[in-house]
């Protein structure tokens, strides 16, 4: 009876030792770009919602404040002005976003992590630098990182503007 318990108390150990390997930040990041580049069509008008398990809390904030700000901005305006909008896709620093992640290799300290993806858009190639760190039994996306900034910094700094007609 003894060996029994001893026996399964191993077998749990080694599951969880082999779930927990088999989650990767590598995993979390081509994961979040699949949806980036191309959302499945169920996912579309879906805002956050098919990669919210990948967002950190404070990037998820971030972006719903974002959301929130781009929305109390279009109401302040006459409906034949633009308000004041970031008009692309957050996650690319550039309006024309990836059309492939080609590759992504992590370094992992800890429970910190920063993966390279290089991103592609026909012949342009660009590595992003994602910042994960391991929350819940899974990798959490914290900031993505571009050699100009940053999705944080350029979150705060389009909140810094007034939205004023």
């Amino acid at each position: 009876m003894r060996d029994d318990r001893f026996l399964l108390t191993v077998l749990l150990l080694l599951s969880s030792f082999n779930a927990f390997a088999g989650d990767s930040p590598v995993h979390t990041v081509e994961d979040f770009y699949a949806w980036a580049i191309r959302p499945a069509s169920g996912d579309l008008g879906n805002g956050l919602s098919p990669v919210r398990q990948l967002l950190g809390q404070e990037l998820f904030a971030a972006l719903e404040a974002q959301s929130a700000y781009e929305n109390a901005c279009s109401k302040l305006v006459p409906t034949d002005i633009k308000p004041y909008m970031l008009d692309q896709n957050p996650f690319f620093l550039r309006p024309d976003k990836a059309k492939a992640l080609v590759s992504a290799k992590a370094t992992i300290k800890g429970d910190t992590a920063r993966v390279l993806a290089q991103l592609a858009y026909d012949d342009l190639r660009w590595t992003d630098t994602v910042v994960l760190r391991r929350g819940d039994n899974h990798w959490l996306i914290l900031n993505i990182e571009w050699q100009e900034g940053s999705l944080t910094k350029r979150l705060v700094e389009f909140a810094s503007h007034r939205c004023v007609p």
